[in-house]
């Protein structure tokens, strides 16, 4: 969704997928008839034929012209289907996992990423390539730099996330101009210098989220979700089918080839009064490229959830069913002040699941809405989501509304598209605000907000945003409410137990250590006074764990208030607080890395200047502690309870002329 769109990105905030190379799913053993209100629904198929797809291209215009809809205004989204670098060398370095992924297994694009020995910085359109040395303490040093973009001129609007897989780099951007998503590929050479090997251009919206990442890879496998609207015509008047273009090194992109046609197409089991051509490509990254690309049609609600052997998509029904969602009546009302709108989640949604190893799609009807991806889990061979099952309206932010874990075996996705029983939903204690949610182990964690602010002062009057809410997933029944001195503004993992970040007041950002071993518990609460948290994503958090409990946590901080908000266009950069974690788990203030001000260096920022992911990750790896603070690399020891800076690393500082000289 465009940048341009940010008032319905924060409604939407997520991003969804599915994909598949077939649909001939026949059940397992487990789908019973217990596990459905009805034994048999409707069949997945696709578009047999171009006819068939344009036949019911022109029945969709009918149905717009009978219901006086007029053509949708924003840039038409498009599949995403990726091509792969070459072959990475036999020796290719490791890639450790360095932030705080939902899933362990499943990296998510992001702005720092580890290369062997060397960190890559994603900043300005550029790439920085530190050099870590190999042992706690060496001298940081700027390998390389180079710039993404070939010019200021040619350049993408956006350079907002990178992968690694070995030595190759891939950048994802957003051109405005071309309408489309680029991906350049960088290969990294042993001694941390930068190529720039080619670019590839993929039909697609915008794909920014303010909270979800584009991009993932699993395993050797790139995974990446687009979405395209239906009314999308090329220069002929024919629907424009979404294209791959490619392109070596600097040159221009060719014309392409479309990544999919209409029998690519999963035909909508209902009549879908908006529709949306949802695909997702699949593409393997070491030796011959072959992505898999499908589509299927649906409305445009939706969220993404990919584990290390499938990906999910939770997605709005079709109208006409017995139990789908009548989205035609569930536009937006103007609530009065003080109220704030709730999507129905009364009746369905379409849930599908397609194995990652290229098995075939299935689908189940399910009841209620995610909060946003961190409410899916899937271990085990079952799927788990936290859901909202309340009926469309206006509610005040403090109004608590129901809520329901579903579970339910993988074997229950098929070919037919059931609707789940009660059966597999467990009722759980509602919570008033703006939900957060994170499944940790055999634990599904979450609680509440105040509103739906980041405002320190919204959270100074108690409520029940204070309290936590800890559901065993094999027990639900047994759920256990926590109290916390604050509302839940965060919540994270931290080894096997649950970190909360919150505001009780103005004085500053508290954090709560909850242990979820032999029963839930607040172990300990301290407040980083003045201290507010500046960054809202989930990668500006991480925690280090030894394996005797101990440890240490980190997050940007500002001891500014107004930055409290988290907002997703702030570009300054903040610092990074640490809170020591004992073996018993009480936790202490660790101090405080800060960046430098900026100095007249003869550096400066052409292109993607607006830090939409932010600019400060702190990163535990091999034993050492790093604080990125936009282009600051600073390292800290922990020593005697307090981290103190032991190495500091400008990345602007090695000018591309001085590092050509040193070449």
């Amino acid at each position: 969704m465009s940048r341009r769109l940010l008032s319905i990105m924060l409604i939407v905030a997520g991003i969804g997928a599915i994909v598949g190379a077939g649909i001939a799913l026949r059940p397992g053993a487990a789908q019973t008839a217990a596990l459905f209100d009805q034994s048999q629904g409707p069949r997945l198929v696709r578009f047999a034929s171009a006819a068939q797809f344009a036949l019911y291209l022109r029945r969709l215009a009918q149905r717009r012209q009978q219901r006086g809809w007029g053509i949708s205004e924003e840039p038409p989204m498009a599949a995403m289907d990726m091509a792969a670098p070459a072959e990475a060398t036999p020796a290719a370095p490791a890639n450790p996992e360095i932030t705080n992924n939902q899933t362990i297994g499943v990296d998510e694009g992001g702005i720092v990423k580890q290369i062997g020995h060397y960190l890559v910085v994603l900043q300005d359109g550029r790439l920085f390539s530190a050099d870590l040395g190999t042992t706690p303490g060496a001298p940081l040093r700027l390998a390389d730099r180079i710039d993404v973009y070939r010019s200021r001129a040619q350049a993408a609007s956006w350079y907002d996330e990178m992968l690694v897989l070995g030595d190759r780099i891939m950048v994802t951007a957003y051109n405005y101009q071309e309408r489309a998503s680029e991906i350049t590929i960088v290969r990294m050479a042993p001694d941390g210098r930068l190529t720039r090997e080619g670019r590839f251009l993929l039909s697609s919206s915008d794909y920014y989220s303010t909270e979800n990442y584009a991009t993932r890879i699993v395993g050797d496998n790139l995974v990446f979700y687009a979405p395209q609207a239906l009314d999308s015509h090329g220069p002929d008047g024919r629907f424009a089918w979404p294209r791959l273009r490619r392109a070596d090194r600097d040159g221009e992109a060719n014309a392409g080839e479309e990544l999919i046609g209409p029998t690519d197409v999963i035909a909508p089991v209902g009549e879908v009064a908006d529709p949306v051509l949802h695909t997702l490509s699949i593409c393997p990254l070491r030796g011959a490229m072959d992505c898999r690309t499908t589509a299927f049609i649906g409305p445009a609600m939706r969220e993404l959830y990919v584990s290390p052997t499938d990906a999910f998509l939770w997605i709005g029904a079709p109208d006409g069913l017995p139990w789908s969602i009548d989205y035609a009546n569930q536009r937006r009302q103007q609530c009065t002040a003080g109220e704030v709108w709730q999507d129905g989640t009364g009746q369905s949604a379409m849930l599908y699941r397609l194995p990652l190893d290229g098995g075939a799609v299935g689908a189940v009807a399910v009841d209620g809405i995610p909060a946003d991806q961190f409410a899916f889990e899937s271990s085990g061979g079952r799927f788990r989501a936290l859901l909202s099952r309340t009926a469309a309206g206006c509610f005040e932010p403090d109004q608590v509304r129901p809520l329901s874990l579903l579970d339910l075996p993988l074997s229950a996705f098929g070919d037919r598209v059931r609707h789940l029983s009660d059966r597999n939903y467990a009722a759980l204690p509602g919570v008033a605000g703006q939900l957060e949610n994170r499944f940790i182990g055999p634990w599904l964690v979450y609680g509440a907000r105040s509103g739906e602010s980041d405002d320190p002062a919204a959270a100074s009057a108690p409520s029940p945003g204070s309290t936590l809410i800890a559901v065993p997933l094999q027990r639900p029944a047994a759920a256990v409410r926590i109290a916390v001195p604050h509302n839940a503004l965060r919540i994270e993992r931290a080894g096997n137990d649950a970190v909360v970040t919150g505001y009780r007041s103005e004085a500053g950002l508290s954090i709560s250590y909850v242990s979820l071993g032999r029963g839930p518990r607040l172990a300990s609460t301290t407040v980083l006074q003045r201290r507010f948290e500046s960054e809202g994503r989930s990668h500006a958090f991480n925690a280090w764990i030894r394996p005797d409990g101990s440890g240490i946590i980190g997050l940007p901080t500002t001891l500014r208030g107004e930055r409290a908000g988290r907002g997703w266009s702030d570009s300054q950069s903040s610092e990074l607080s640490f809170i020591a974690v004992s073996p018993d788990k009480a936790l202490s203030q660790a101090g405080e890395l800060s960046p430098r001000p900026r100095t007249q260096s003869g550096y400066s920022c052409e292109v993607s200047c607006v830090d939409w992911y932010g600019n400060s990750r702190p990163i535990f790896t091999g034993g050492r502690i790093f604080a990125l603070m936009g282009t600051d690399l600073v390292e800290g020891r922990l020593t005697r309870g307090r981290v103190d800076e032991v190495g500091r690393l400008d990345l602007t500082g090695g000018r591309r002329s001085a590092i050509a000289a040193a070449r």
